[in-house]
């Protein structure tokens, strides 16, 4: 992975996610956008607070069976109660830090790619040949940006707490990503997926059009 870019893929929770689609709503969440970014900054600014919200995620376990909610199936996990635990006990170790602001390039080049695998069914970081970096140059920003990408979420809160558990992902790089002190804006984008329901890509900087932070040069 180059250096320019550290982007992470969340593949859903559901092991047995293409039977557990036919149980799914018939309509997939979109929309989603300033919720999203409002979970990760709730994250950011208390995450003592948001280790209390995964503990009462961690009570919905039978086994490494997550219950569903409401018209939602019950998703079969790879680690289940464990990494919920794991991912409690270190959000309640770390202090605030700097919430994400806005960026409606990054936005733009997240939306990007929701529409090319929304209409495909594909997943990963790259369509129509083109990985995050490329897709925000494209908007005339540059390519030191990374991404997160959750698909077949049942909420906005389900989708960050997807990516801050990290199920079945061993260096918890998603987790790292909403939690790292260098990036400071993000674009959200989300919409439905052939495949998976639906998908949310969230684009992330440290400058809000990706753009490196060039230090002044010494006198």
């Amino acid at each position: 992975m180059s250096g320019k870019m550290n982007a992470g893929l969340k593949w859903p929770w559901l092991v047995i996610a293409t039977i557990g689609l036919t149980a799914m709503p018939s309509s997939a969440r979109n929309g989603d956008e300033a919720d999203v970014l409002a979970e990760i900054n709730f994250l950011r600014s208390n995450p003592t607070a948001y280790a209390r919200e995964l503990d009462d995620l961690g009570q919905r376990f039978e086994g490494n069976v997550l219950l569903g909610e409401g018209d939602w199936p019950d998703f079969t996990t790879y680690e289940g109660p464990r990494a919920v635990a794991e991912a409690s006990r270190e959000l309640r170790k770390r202090r605030s830090i700097t919430t994400l602001g806005h960026s409606e390039l990054l936005a733009r080049a997240a939306a990007d790619h929701v529409k090319a695998q929304g209409a495909s069914g594909e997943t990963g970081h790259y369509s129509n040949g083109k990985g995050p970096g490329q897709r925000v140059k494209a908007h005339g920003g540059d390519i030191y940006v990374g991404e997160a990408i959750v698909y077949n979420y049942s909420s906005p809160q389900n989708a960050v707490q997807q990516l801050v558990v990290d199920d079945g992902v061993p260096d918890r790089g998603h987790r790292k990503q909403l939690l790292s002190g260098e990036y400071r804006y993000a674009g959200v984008a989300c919409g439905r997926h052939a495949r998976w329901l639906n998908m949310c890509v969230i684009v992330l900087a440290r400058t809000a059009d990706g753009y490196p932070i060039i230090p002044p040069r010494g006198e």
